[in-house]
């Protein structure tokens, strides 16, 4: 058996989590995949996963082994992608998670246009707002809207996105205009968190160049972006959120910006992926079409 070809299986089984999940990404069945890692343990006299009933770990062996295994793999794709310059000929399977409205008003609505492109590739789009963890999980890159702490991931900036705070017609007409940031005392914020409960409410914005926070009472609080935007057009309260994802709806009078000179500090939009020495050109291909599209549809703020 190609020893390249169980090395890529069994970098897969370790990022997967389990075989069920590695066997789904590499296009193999189940059995193929257990058969072919415990090939690889037989012939270098060393057992590389411990095997639960549900998840599979790597030994120490195994972790050792995995980052020179992962190198060559990634090594001989790279060395391979040289000859295949045409779009059609990358090939494979990606997993993304992505933020749900983005992936349900931007990616998903254009992905005609990505499949045009490469045929060959087969998406999984994983539609969340929670942290995830890639390797457990087995997902290939994630997309955030977020100021980002340090990670060992690598993370492509995308660009910076602008933010606006607005509420319903029905909302401000019941509550009245904030023309400045004090005057939120007597408003309602629609409160996220990722994880609840939230551990604050508050708005942010600028003022004469200065970031400036003010706590705000809320009577609720969601975890996702559909909910968020949701609780806005139903009259809960003020939100805050990417311009570009409420425009539409501003543009139909359901929503109201407010507070239009205190808008906050855009908000970089990343993409985050596993440190790889060479990066699958599936996945590069990926990241440069998103960030087209989202330049293209003016979700990022134009270069200056």
């Amino acid at each position: 058996m190609d020893r390249i070809h169980q090395m890529q299986v069994f970098v897969q089984v370790v990022e997967s989590g389990n075989f069920t999940r590695a066997a789904e990404a590499l296009g193999l069945p189940r059995s193929t995949v257990s058969s072919t890692v415990q090939a690889l343990e037989d012939r270098l006299g060393v057992q590389l996963l411990q095997r639960t009933t549900r998840v599979v770990r790597p030994t120490q062996e195994g972790l050792q082994f995995a980052g020179t295994a992962r190198d060559l793999v990634d090594a001989v794709a790279q060395a391979e992608a040289q000859f295949r310059h045409r779009p059609e000929e990358i090939s494979g399977r990606l997993r993304i998670d992505m933020p749900s409205r983005i992936a349900r008003r931007m990616v998903i609505p254009h992905l005609h246009d990505f499949r045009t492109r490469y045929p060959a590739v087969t998406l999984d789009i994983s539609a969340t707002d929670r942290m995830i963890d890639l390797v457990s999980e087995g997902v290939d890159a994630v997309v955030r809207l977020a100021e980002l702490e340090d990670s060992e991931l690598i993370c492509r900036k995308i660009g910076d996105v602008p933010i606006l705070t607005c509420g319903s017609t029905d909302y401000i007409a019941h509550h009245g205009v904030p023309k400045l940031p004090g005057d939120l005392k007597d408003h309602h914020l629609v409160n996220y968190a990722q994880r609840m409960p939230a551990l604050s409410i508050e708005w942010d914005g600028l003022e004469n160049g200065r970031g400036i926070t003010v706590a705000m009472r809320s009577h609720l609080c969601v975890d996702n972006a559909e909910s968020y935007v949701a609780g806005a057009l139903h009259g809960h309260g003020l939100i805050q959120v990417p311009a570009h994802d409420v425009a539409e709806d501003i543009a139909a009078g359901s929503l109201v910006e407010v507070l239009a000179d205190f808008r906050p500090t855009p908000i970089p939009i990343s993409i985050l992926y596993a440190r790889r020495r060479h990066l699958a050109p599936r996945l590069r291909a990926f990241m440069d079409w998103l960030a087209e599209l989202l330049r293209d549809e003016g979700f990022v703020e134009a270069r200056r």
